[in-house]
């Protein structure tokens, strides 16, 4: 069995310091998959798609790992260090602007990376392809995407029907189609081509809940375009997040975790108003909030309650670069996570909160249902009194409540990374072999 796999979006995040939902699957892929001697991977370019030598893919693989420190501890976070002290000091009443904690950013790293994919490896690249597809011919063979990247423009994939390839693509979700009014402009048209040169090529498509399966096949029916098999196969956990052996640590002052970019759809904006509610109804004694992510598009009020918002001054911070390490022992610290969404194709931070032993308080939406079970505690989207009456009832360490929820999170058990890529590979290696 012959994998072609794409790794385009990962060649291009050697230049970012933390991964985003997405990002996170593509790298799991080529981190089981890329010392498989039968693994190809294939870089997308606007003009030509090619196959890349191995010894680069691992090297882009390694310079991905340094660039978002997946080997450091949190101890070695110099972000969360920070972080860490602040939430270990009293509340500053005189605050006027949330405490913001990011990486320091310089030039040379960019220069360090700037050999990352040499002149003559691109112009070999698609004959390289070619005759890797030549030396399969009759053998089971499949192209494999995981990362939306190039997929708007179906025109770059002519090649799989060329080589009579099948395919695989993995969508993890159709909100742009949904719910295009949470997404940046333009979203709602790449969508729908992505959905297109998915219709046109794909054996089969891999989805990551059930919830994104609706969404998926209703999206290509109502468009009259034709749906591939559909399979369903959860996200995983990255090592960082698997329980601590550690109790957690929790400040005397509690806060709880937003883990996210922030956008229109995660709904931030009433995030915020709930938290100037318990700033009414506790005073100093309300709980702190982190917002762990960075800033994304059409945000601007959220951006300016953050800003300019004296009364929430003292009880927010924003904090972005973490490495895996430092955010999972945010999350374990932490009092709970909070995800009021409106829309998701799964809910990532809500598994990896609850895998690190932490409640989660999310959207009653059917996405967050699927992966959140009865371990989460659920309110809907819009319910402010609901939001409220349940970060009261998990701020208290000594609450049954929160005792009852902790000692059912303690049976939880999300899967590993290599789980999720050996259920894709069996499904894959089916579908080629039909």
């Amino acid at each position: 069995m012959n994998f072609f796999l794409d790794i385009t979006r990962l060649a291009t995040r050697i230049f970012r310091s933390g991964p985003t939902g997405i990002d996170r699957v593509e790298f799991a892929y080529a981190k089981q998959m890329i010392d498989d001697p039968a693994t190809v991977c294939v870089f997308t370019a606007p003009v030509f798609s090619g196959a890349i030598r191995a010894e680069r893919a691992r090297d882009i693989l390694a310079r991905v790992e340094r660039a978002w420190r997946l080997d450091a501890t949190a101890d070695d976070d110099r972000v969360f260090g920070a972080l860490r002290r602040w939430l270990d000091r009293p509340l500053d009443g005189e605050a006027v602007k949330p405490m913001r904690f990011r990486a320091e950013k310089g030039w040379p790293a960019w220069m360090e990376q700037a050999d990352f994919f040499p002149l003559r490896d691109i112009l070999r690249a698609e004959t390289r392809l070619s005759r890797r597809i030549l030396r399969s011919e009759g053998a089971p063979k499949m192209f494999f995407h995981c990362s939306h990247a190039q997929l708007d423009k179906p025109q770059r994939f002519r090649w799989l029907a060329e080589a009579g390839m099948r395919s695989t693509f993995f969508l993890h979700d159709a909100i742009p189609v949904e719910f295009p009014e949470f997404c940046s402009p333009g979203a709602y048209q790449r969508h729908l081509d992505r959905l297109a040169t998915v219709s046109a090529y794909a054996t089969m498509s891999i989805v990551n809940s059930q919830d994104s399966r609706r969404a998926v096949e209703t999206s290509l029916r109502e468009r009259g375009l034709r749906a591939p098999e559909i399979e369903i196969v959860p996200l995983a956990v990255d090592d960082a997040f698997a329980r601590p052996a550690r109790p957690p640590r929790r400040p005397a002052i509690p806060y709880f975790v937003y883990v996210g970019t922030i956008e229109p759809r995660k709904n931030l904006l009433f995030l915020l108003a709930v938290w100037r509610r318990l700033v009414e109804r506790h005073g100093a004694r309300a709980p702190r909030l982190v917002i762990a992510g960075r800033r994304g598009w059409e945000n601007e009020n959220i951006v300016d309650v953050l800003e300019r918002s004296r009364q929430l001054a003292p009880f927010l911070a924003e904090a972005s670069d973490l490495t895996d390490a430092g955010l999972a022992r945010l999350m374990a610290d932490s009092a709970a996570l909070v995800a009021p969404s409106f829309a998701e194709g799964f809910g990532l931070p809500v598994v990896e909160c609850l895998a690190v032993g932490a409640p989660a308080i999310v959207s009653d939406i059917a996405a967050h249902r699927e992966v959140g079970e009865d371990y989460a505690v659920f309110a809907d989207s819009i319910d402010g009194p609901a939001w409220v009456g349940a970060i009261e009832a998990l701020m208290d360490d000594e609450s049954d409540f929160r005792r009852q929820k902790l000692e059912k999170i303690a049976a939880y058990r999300p899967l590993s990374w290599s789980q999720h890529v050996a259920r894709a590979r069996a499904l894959m290696e089916r579908a080629a072999a039909a």
